[in-house]
């Protein structure tokens, strides 16, 4: 799109603003509608007040081991042998 018409990159914007303003105010509420567990699990989240993304990424021991072999595996990468395989 780097050579499209101010016009339609600004459309494209709003499409794009558009389309994620349905999926965050109509089909997420209607998800919750539909399905009663997903109903429950919210109603829960929202009288404990829990803040459920904070969780995912710094409350779990496993993400923080998750990260370090990560790391780990970038920083000590094999380099291979005298068995390696030929390409």
């Amino acid at each position: 799109m780097q050579n499209a018409p101010v016009f339609m990159r600004w459309l494209a914007l709003m499409a794009g603003a558009f389309m994620f303003w349905t999926l965050m105010f109509v089909i997420c509420p209607a998800i919750n509608r539909t399905f009663p567990a997903m109903a429950r699990m919210a109603s829960v989240v929202d009288a404990y007040g829990l803040r459920t993304g904070m969780f995912f990424y710094t409350d779990v021991e496993i993400t923080a081991d998750a990260n370090i072999e990560t790391a780990n595996t970038v920083r000590f990468m094999p380099t291979g042998g005298k068995n390696r395989e030929r390409r």
